[in-house]
């Protein structure tokens, strides 16, 4: 099977955290800069995302996608033509959520996932949650994913050793490393 992790910059936040706006403000973005992406404002558009998650359908049997809450409605929107059968929406809480400038600290991230219509029964694999409680690493980048993220992503997909798993957004390149470790 053909799987994709995907951690698209997060719609709305792509130009202030990637593009020419990052570095601007205070808090954490100062400490834990992104790579700068000249192009970074094309995920601040909707239609982007949704033609990522119509590329996905068409050329990977499963894949997950990494989204702020702010986010969900979005793809939800997008999806709710779809049968109910076909996504699910996991949740990655952080415990150490660091407070931003808003009044509620946004504490988890939602994950959409299309798992394999092959991976779907009790049967198949390994018996999962569809929460994660995984304190984001201390790497400096910001958007890093922690390795068990990586591996909880892998365990819903219902990966097998023989599939094949691609990193669209490598970033920081811990999704990717955490791929080639996973036991």
């Amino acid at each position: 099977m053909k799987l994709a992790i995907v951690d698209p910059p997060y719609l709305g936040r792509a130009n202030r955290y990637y593009g020419n706006g990052a570095g601007g403000g205070g808090g954490n973005r100062k400490k834990y800069k992104p790579n700068f992406h000249p192009e970074a404002s094309i995920w601040d558009k909707e239609s982007e995302h949704q033609d990522l998650i119509d590329n996905l359908s068409k050329f990977y049997d499963g894949f997950a996608i990494a989204m702020s809450s702010h986010n969900l409605s979005q793809y939800l929107k997008r999806n709710e033509t779809a049968s109910n059968s076909i996504y699910r929406i996991g949740i990655w809480h952080k415990p150490s959520a660091v407070p931003s400038g808003s009044r509620i600290t946004n504490s988890y991230e939602p994950v959409l996932f299309r798992i394999p219509d092959e991976r779907r029964s009790r049967a198949k694999g390994k018996k999962m949650r569809d929460v994660l409680v995984a304190n984001p690493p201390r790497v400096g980048f910001l958007g890093a994913k922690p390795n068990t993220w990586t591996h909880w992503v892998l365990d819903v997909l219902g990966y097998e050793n023989e599939d094949i798993v691609d990193d669209l957004f490598p970033g920081s390149g811990i999704v990717s490393e955490a791929i080639l470790n996973y036991v």
